[in-house]
């Protein structure tokens, strides 16, 4: 690759990064840039690094399969995708060490992908009776994502590597806590991890991840990928035509026609080459910009080839985008009803054909091995994914969730049936099978429960299932329901959110389930649904309950995004009372106690609510410091208490 390509302009940083990692310390680092600016060009120089000392893996975070982002409801799919490759990428003996060391470890700690879970079987007792007999795992799975962290470490110990995650936009929170501890323990590990995002739909769909990316320590580790500048396209036009000769008059043009994005300017340089306006001396007609044929897309050399194939091969590319932009040899064999051997000559003659699709080798995908391949760029896999008509893409969906229903009741592993649920529930909703949809969400709200993954199962319950028909509520236990219904009052007929029960949970030593029940009704709750007095308090609820597992930059994040939401002064007294409280909790009672009274100021002009609220916070903040002139406080507290008519506060404050 040339190095005038000025996508190689963060090469350094990630080289530095590099140098670093084979010196025994791992890191994070986060490549953020909407489509088109280079994050999987940058990627793919990153895998071709690979030799026999530098172990690269490189894994996507499948996008959503219609209105269901399989991604999000599946707890860290990427790491279990990473560990797959690891395992598939070691010599045979490397493979049986790598089972007998950290398998059962990995086991407790992931919804595994298949050829893993049999590798371990093969060399330890049965899964199933592993799981029954072993008290302890249960409990381990409750951690998991810190037997996630350990397990990733202990394979690096053995086999440091780089692990690439692309379109990290789509990722589960349970992964996005990964990526946080991983970087709070930068250094003293052996990982290093590019994690490549689009910031727009980062802010669109996961709000886990976009606080995350606002920490301080993520905005350091964080590099940002812009259009590039009208000097820069000669070097992308010789990043695939090395000896070309452009004029001024064509390099302003794509410059124009692009808008400085790399991955349009380098599709019209493709289109140029293919459709003949470069000749054998490299020089580039300064006419073929002007053909009417590319003025309506940014993609002139995939359309091209989109052109030129038959209906029948379009057909079967719509088989396969309907699976995923990453799909099987042997789900499109059983969809067409053909054998396994016929479907991968196939694909291989489209492959070879069009440039669209490749093989990405044996994977294990619904419990068995199967070839798997991917689509090559997105607007491919976009085009194909909607090309059929309702009725043809419908009666796909219906086809596809018949066949995986049948793997997910014949496969004997749990884990396996719960990464066929997930899914079995997004090609469901597509076939409009309202039934199979239900059943497969809320069996994987149980298995995101069973690992602790309580934010995934709320989001699953409270976004996925709002439709659920009441049998099917009644097929979820009383008790698995009690662990993650998002808390609600009804006041004249109108849901309102129970902000008491969330502020129970904290009270009481349950801090992360109100963590969870905050981001997942701020998450899933539009503008129009939600006040921004309510937007306020679950930002700040989050934060005070943040602060109680020590998770102080992500407690400030929340406070700054609660800072948008203050339009009186009873807002500000309220978010004035929470910093406080996470200052205490941080041990600053110096800090508290400056906030506290400037809060006392505010609660002047402010209901008597919020007054109550702030003397009760300063007699605690003086009793943690030791101080006994409390007296006068506690009185007042008392008086107020009383003339409103809440004996509970004085009971909260021993008074």
């Amino acid at each position: 690759m040339k190095t005038d390509d000025p996508r190689f302009a963060v090469r350094q940083r990630i080289t530095t990064a590099i140098e670093r990692w084979r010196a025994g310390a791992g890191d994070v680092l986060v490549l953020s840039g909407e489509p088109g600016l280079g994050k999987s060009f940058i990627l793919s120089w990153i895998e071709s690094l690979r030799d026999a000392s530098t172990t690269v893996v490189r894994v996507d975070c499948r996008p959503p399969i219609g209105t269901i982002n399989t991604s999000a409801i599946t707890p860290l799919q990427p790491f279990g995708l990473a560990v797959e490759q690891l395992y598939l990428q070691s010599e045979e003996t490397a493979k049986k060490r790598l089972a007998l060391n950290v398998g059962m470890s990995l086991l407790s700690a992931i919804p595994l992908v298949g050829d893993f879970v049999y590798a371990v079987k093969a060399v330890s007792q049965d899964v199933n009776e592993y799981k029954r007999e072993t008290a302890a795992l249960q409990q381990k799975k409750k951690a998991a994502v810190r037997d996630c962290i350990d397990t990733l470490r202990a394979v690096a110990e053995r086999q440091p590597f780089i692990l690439c995650v692309d379109d990290a936009q789509w990722s589960d929170s349970q992964s996005v806590e990964v990526i946080r501890q991983l970087i709070d323990e930068a250094g003293s590990h052996k990982i290093l991890i590019i994690w490549a995002c689009s910031p727009s739909v980062v802010r669109r769909v996961n709000t886990p991840l976009a606080t995350l990316l606002r920490a301080p320590a993520v905005v350091e580790r964080t590099t940002e990928l812009h259009g590039v500048e009208r000097s820069d396209v000669l070097g992308l036009v010789r990043s695939v035509i090395p000896a070309a000769t452009v004029s001024d008059k064509t390099l302003d043009k794509l410059f124009e026609r692009s808008a400085g994005t790399p991955g349009i300017i380098v599709e019209y340089v493709k289109y140029l080459q293919h459709a003949g306006y470069v000749g054998a001396d490299g020089v580039v007609r300064d006419d073929g910009v002007d053909d009417l044929a590319v003025r309506a897309s940014d993609h002139p050399a995939t359309d091209i080839v989109l052109r030129d194939i038959s209906e029948e091969d379009a057909v079967t590319l719509s088989i396969c985008a309907a699976e995923g932009r990453e799909f099987t040899a042997f789900l499109v064999a059983a969809v067409m009803n053909v054998d396994v051997v016929s479907a991968i000559r196939l694909l291989r003659r489209l492959a070879q054909q069009t440039g669209l699709i490749k093989s990405v080798g044996m994977r294990a995908r619904y419990g068995i091995k199967t070839t798997t391949y991917e689509f090559t760029q997105a607007f491919a896999y976009t085009y194909f994914l909607h090309r059929p008509e309702y009725e043809e893409r419908r009666a796909l969906h219906q086809r596809i969730t018949e066949i995986l229903v049948r793997e997910h009741d014949a496969a004997s592993i749990d884990d396996v049936r719960h990464q066929i649920a997930a899914i079995i529930s997004a090609h469901s909703a597509q076939a409009e099978d309202e039934q199979t949809t239900q059943r497969m969400l809320q069996e994987s709200a149980r298995a995101a429960e069973d690992i602790g993954a309580n934010d995934i199962a709320i989001l699953i319950r409270t976004s996925l299932l709002k439709a659920s028909t009441p049998e099917a509520d009644e097929s979820v236990s009383a008790e698995a329901h009690q662990d993650v219904d998002i808390p609600t009052t009804a006041s004249n007929g109108t849901s309102q959110i129970d902000l008491r029960s969330i502020a129970d949970d904290i009270v009481q030593g349950n801090p992360l389930r109100a963590v969870a029940v905050c981001t997942a009704l701020l998450q899933h709750s539009s503008a129009s649904d939600m006040v921004h007095r309510e937007r306020l308090l679950l930002r700040a609820l989050a934060a005070r309950a943040c602060a109680e597992v020590d998770r102080f930059d992500e407690a400030e994040n929340l406070l700054q995004a609660a800072e948008a939401d203050v339009t009186t002064l009873d807002d500000r007294c309220i978010l004035l009372n929470v910093r406080a409280a996470v200052a205490l909790r941080h041990g600053n009672t110096e800090l508290a106690d400056s906030l506290l009274r400037e809060a006392a100021e505010t609660s002047a002009d402010s209901s008597r609510h919020l007054r109550l609220l702030t003397l009760g916070n300063i007699i605690l903040t003086k009793r943690r410091r030791g101080d006994n002139d409390t007296d006068r406080t506690e009185r007042h507290v008392r008086k107020l208490a009383d003339a409103m008519g809440t004996p509970a506060i004085r009971t909260d404050l021993r008074l």
